[in-house]
């Protein structure tokens, strides 16, 4: 079947797919005992006792509220998204547009965060009365961002080593913002010390979470995660901390939750891009191959076709699914082989084919998925 032409109707609709049966603990086609305006993915957000709370990394160039909706609706165990960050917003002339991603908000599946990237109260405080007026109740200030583009004009994580400009405008920024406040960061630009002298200063503030990503702006993606550095944050912060880094399969999550007993908020990226059943497991769900299978194919019928609504050129079409691929063939095994075929398709009929093959192979295990997200994708 040539999946750029046909579709199944039932890919975009709303209703459930599946049923979570607490007894027996794993997931069951019995649709019909779920309410009509409720998928499975969503009905289990609702009826999970589980504490820890999972929210899904923002990544430019792939998380697009289309993509987020698509993967909330078919992967279970994610309680949130963040959006890619919105930039260069005009306090006295606000556009819209640069919200687009974002609004309106009823078109979200699943609980979303806007992310802002900004050096200037004046934008943020802008940015949060918009969203506020949209019925949104929480922003997320990015200080993480380590692309030297955007660190070297002190944005992102470029501006954590100036510690008194931070403090300047937190003081303009929390009494006028009618929203919460979390900022997503790392432990520093260039010194792993930087976030350890700034948490004095952010217990100071009604922050509403800390979001850690363990590493420093100049090491990018690359190296180990500084769970150290980490600890000492933690030990000597008064807001609540998400843990954000390097967490790919359970296993690691587990090694990750006992070290860190007290956290229960967890924000998984890149390995959530790899292996869309991540937040499943890391809250015990257990799924079965034919469950997982149907869940994928569900996903991508769905981000296929409305990739194809949405983008009008061919080559964009091409462009954005690739990049998806590139990530989430880390979940089949010798996935990357696979995804060398994708990589050279020269239009969506080739794709097409390329991705169909790639669907049907066996799942990758936990040690496989690591090498996958360790050694095989170029982290920059």
């Amino acid at each position: 079947m040539n999946r750029t032409l046909s579709i199944s109707k039932h890919v975009l609709s709303s209703k459930p797919s599946m049923f979570f049966n607490d007894k027996i603990n794993h997931f069951t086609l019995t649709a019909r005992k779920c309410c009509q305006n409720c998928n499975f993915a969503t009905y289990l957000r609702k009826r999970s006792k589980m504490s820890i709370r999972i929210s899904l990394a923002p990544f430019q160039g792939i998380t697009s509220r289309d993509y987020r909706n698509a993967y909330a609706r078919h992967f279970p165990g994610l309680d949130c998204a963040y959006t890619p960050f919105v930039s260069g917003v005009h306090p006295e002339k606000l556009n819209p547009v640069k919200f687009r991603d974002m609004i309106p908000k009823k078109n979200n599946v699943i609980e979303t965060v806007p992310q802002l990237l900004s050096n200037e109260p004046a934008q943020i405080i802008a940015a949060a009365k918009f969203l506020k007026q949209e019925g949104y109740s929480h922003i997320n200030w990015n200080m993480g961002c380590p692309f030297s583009r955007l660190a070297n004009k002190k944005r992102g994580c470029g501006i954590l080593p100036y510690k008194d400009e931070i403090r300047e405008m937190l003081d303009l920024i929390m009494p006028e913002i009618p929203v919460k406040l979390s900022i997503k960061t790392r432990l520093g630009y260039k010194s792993h010390e930087e976030l350890p002298e700034l948490i004095h200063i952010f217990n100071e503030y009604p922050i509403h979470e800390l979001i850690i990503h363990p590493r420093i702006g100049t090491q990018l993606y690359r190296g180990d995660v500084n769970l150290d550095g980490f600890e000492g944050v933690l030990a000597e912060s008064k807001i609540p901390v998400s843990y954000n880094g390097d967490i790919y399969h359970a296993r690691r999550y587990r090694q990750l939750q006992q070290r860190f007993p007290g956290i229960n908020s967890w924000m998984i990226g890149r390995g959530a891009l790899i292996n869309p059943f991540l937040a499943a497991q890391m809250k015990g769900i257990v799924l079965s191959e034919k469950e997982k299978r149907t869940q994928i194919m569900a996903f991508y019928e769905e981000l296929l076709q409305i990739t194809q609504q949405r983008i009008h050129k061919p080559a964009g079409q091409l462009g954005f699914m690739k990049a998806v691929w590139y990530y989430m063939s880390g979940v089949f095994t010798h996935g990357m082989q696979y995804f060398d075929k994708i990589k050279v398709c020269r239009n969506m009929e080739e794709f097409s084919k390329a991705a169909e093959i790639l669907l049907s192979q066996p799942f990758a295990g936990e040690q496989e998925i690591e090498e996958h997200f360790r050694y095989k994708l170029k982290h920059k």
